[in-house]
């Protein structure tokens, strides 16, 4: 997978080709919830979603990495030293050994493994000197160059200094280091239509959500037909549901927010309105008060979706 780091679109027409099919993939990522290694992925270089890729990407491993080593022998291992710098308030934190579980399909050999917290005295002339400002992050030392891979994946990931690599392509939430607060934290509004039985399953919206890496720290179920629920149809202008509203700190998922306009919109207050109920399965028009019922994407390549009273 870290070979995938330099590997380069070679015409416009190959790169917009490719943006259409992530696009699409995202959508349907959102849709059925495909399971992918996707927050390692967004570490490893890909800074776009790959949803509903896994198979597409090479070989890969069992966590869905490129195992682009196994032939490599005992004694072309590169040798590093690992600390882990985190905080005892971490717990919302993302979980920073998915980035080892990652360096440790790469055929490295660790002579040690330690974690600092910023509470302690001792880490803070660490943080002066490296120029942390976010946590948990991760510093590497040792043979940083001798294993091919990694070496062209440092750049990508982050920054070395004085022989140390830094982790600097944090995912949220995170904390940071300035004030101590957690930052891209965000909640789920899920927006149901409990008459509409025939409406797709909200809960793929959640597995989905976990799937790309996303933990809300609140999530709401609302019916439409409650006096919330109207606020939120006239306040948004939802027309269709089952839908989700995302809200919070978004703008710190910058992937998502580079990809929601193919699959949402995005309100005035920065509220995430999903809109691509086409991609879900049956859904209720509310403009028209009636079902609309799409196929399974499985049955045709072309869903197609028809309306029939409620």
């Amino acid at each position: 997978m870290f070979n995938s780091l330099k590997k380069k679109k070679n015409s416009s027409k190959e790169e917009e080709g490719h943006k259409k099919k992530t696009e699409s993939n995202f959508a349907v990522g959102i849709a059925v919830g495909v399971v992918v290694a996707v927050i390692i992925l967004a570490i490893i270089g890909a800074l776009v979603f790959v949803v509903a890729q896994k198979g597409k990407l090479g070989k890969k491993t069992g966590d869905g990495l490129t195992n682009t080593n196994q032939a490599a022998s005992a004694a072309e291992k590169a040798k590093l030293r690992i600390t882990i710098v985190t905080s005892k308030n971490c717990q919302e934190c993302f979980d920073i050994n998915l980035l080892l579980q990652a360096l440790r399909q790469n055929n490295i050999e660790e002579k040690g493994t330690e974690t600092l917290y910023i509470e302690d005295n001792a880490t803070k002339t660490l943080l002066d000197k490296y120029k942390i400002t976010k946590i948990p992050t991760v510093l590497i030392a040792g043979e940083l160059d001798k294993n091919p891979n990694l070496k062209s994946a440092w750049p990508q990931l982050g920054e070395i200094i004085d022989g140390v690599f830094v982790f600097r392509e944090i995912i949220p939430p995170y904390i940071e280091v300035a004030t101590g607060q957690v930052r891209g934290k965000f909640s789920v509004i899920f927006l149901t239509d409990k008459s509409c039985d025939k409406c797709y399953d909200i809960n793929l919206h959640n597995t989905a959500l976990t799937n790309l890496g996303m933990k809300p720290s609140e999530t709401k179920t609302i019916d439409v037909a409650s006096d919330e629920g109207k606020a939120l149809v006239k306040e948004y202008g939802i027309k269709a549901v089952p839908t989700i509203l995302l809200q919070g700190e978004l703008s710190e998922y910058q992937n998502l927010s580079q990809v929601w306009p193919t699959v949402g919109t995005v309100a005035e207050d920065g509220t995430y309105i999903f809109t691509k109920m086409d991609e879900m399965g049956t859904y209720k028009d509310l403009t028209k008060g009636k079902v609309v019922e799409v196929k399974p994407q499985s049955a045709t390549t072309d869903q197609t979706a028809t309306p029939v009273s409620q």
